[in-house]
This record gives C-alpha cells, sequence and structure tokens, in this order.
C-alpha cells in the first residue's frame, strides 16, 4: 500500500515557490489561490514560525514562515514576502492555512523531480529534497504542515 505523500509525488503536478531565495514544491491540487498578502495580524506568544493570521474567503487563516518551521538558513538580507499561498488540507478543503512566499516560478511534473538527485528530510513536514545542479527543492508535505499547526498551538 502506498502512502498519502509517495501517491501524491507520483500523480500530481508541483507548483515551485522561493521564500528568500529557498525552493520549495507545492503539490498543485493542494493550492486553492494565490493572493497578495496584506494586514497579517501577528499574535503574540505564539511559535516563532506562525507569522500571524489573514482574514481570507470570510475565515480567520494561519500564515507559516515555512523557513522559520524546517530552520533553513535565511539570508540575512531577508526580502518581503508579498504573495500568500492559500492551501487547503489534501483530505479536507475545508481546513486552509497560508505560506508568505517571495516568488512562484515554475510547474513541474514529479518525473522531472525523480530525475534529480534526492536525499531524506530531517524535518516532518519535507517529504524529501532534491537537488539539480546547485538547486536545492524541498518537497513540502502539506498534511504534516497541518498537523505542525495544531501541535503548535497546544
Amino acid at each position: 500500500m502506498k502512502s498519502a505523500a509517495n501517491l501524491t509525488l507520483e500523480n500530481d503536478l508541483y507548483q515551485l515557490i522561493v521564500i528568500n531565495d529557498q525552493q520549495y514544491a507545492l503539490p498543485v491540487h493542494c493550492i486553492t489561490t494565490v493572493l497578495a498578502l496584506e494586514n497579517i495580524l501577528r499574535l503574540p506568544g505564539t511559535a516563532s514560525w506562525l507569522s500571524g493570521v489573514v482574514h481570507v474567503r470570510n475565515a480567520i487563516v494561519p500564515v507559516i514562515n515555512i523557513n522559520k518551521l524546517i530552520e533553513v538558513d535565511d539570508p540575512a538580507h531577508q526580502s518581503n514576502c508579498p504573495l500568500l499561498v492559500l492551501l487547503h488540507h489534501p483530505l479536507d478543503s475545508q481546513r486552509l492555512l497560508g505560506l508568505s512566499v517571495t516568488d512562484l516560478t515554475i510547474l513541474m511534473y514529479p518525473s522531472e523531480l525523480a530525475e534529480m538527485a534526492s536525499s531524506s528530510s530531517t524535518h516532518q513536514c519535507l517529504i524529501n529534497s532534491v537537488k539539480d545542479d546547485s538547486q536545492q527543492i524541498h518537497l513540502l508535505d502539506i498534511a504534516n504542515l497541518f498537523e505542525q499547526l495544531l501541535q503548535g498551538q497546544n
């Protein structure tokens, strides 16, 4: 039996996103929309990776800084993240979360990612990492992102 992560990797397109020079691959089927990131409300006493919340489509949506969550070295010159990628849980389209991102780049097929050198992940929110030349791309596990958010609220 295949895991949800393997099933996603084999059957979905991936949208590459950039957050302060670090690239991530998101399964396209989990992306609800991309919006300008405006009016983020910071929440005191929350984890550093929880940037705050935004009001989108009559819902309060938590916004995650993925670089802080998986403890990727952010460059000293952190750029503004003007975009919000709104994601829904793979098994429940009513559960939403947002990622603050710098840019969106290309769509990739799973076969293109499979051709790159792969390394196992050290964080539960990553399926794995792939590398082609000097480019490293982290494949995000969307279901585990939602679980991390729930754990961070406890």
